[in-house]
């Protein structure tokens, strides 16, 4: 019995683990997009901002994502610099994509 428990509490964290929003380097990224643009101040803080926005945004739909969506929008916003603005532009388009899949026709 003792060994079922310890099974079930190990894929219970493993779930909760694969369900938790990933956490990105958003500074390191807003630097790097800040010096790709001349070392802007500005641009560092807008995208401090607009990264916070996106992750405020995704943080409690994260949980209710196909882990499909999620895996393949994780990898893409990985791939694009560890951003959550990425992150929820991604998971948007292939939500409303999944809803709305197009058909080919020989017509």
């Amino acid at each position: 019995m003792a060994t079922i428990v310890a099974c079930l509490t190990g894929v219970a964290a493993f779930s909760a683990h694969a369900q938790s929003l990933p956490r990105f380097d958003v500074e390191a990224h807003c630097e790097d997009v800040a010096e790709f643009g001349g070392g802007s101040h500005q641009i560092y803080n807008s995208c401090i901002q607009m990264e916070q926005s996106s992750y405020n945004a995704i943080r409690d739909q994260w949980p209710s994502v196909s882990s499909r969506i999620r895996n393949h929008c994780q990898e893409v916003a990985e791939f694009g610099g560890e951003s959550y603005q990425i992150l929820e532009s991604c998971v948007q388009m292939e939500e409303n994509a999944a809803g709305n899949r197009e058909s080919f026709s020989f017509d």
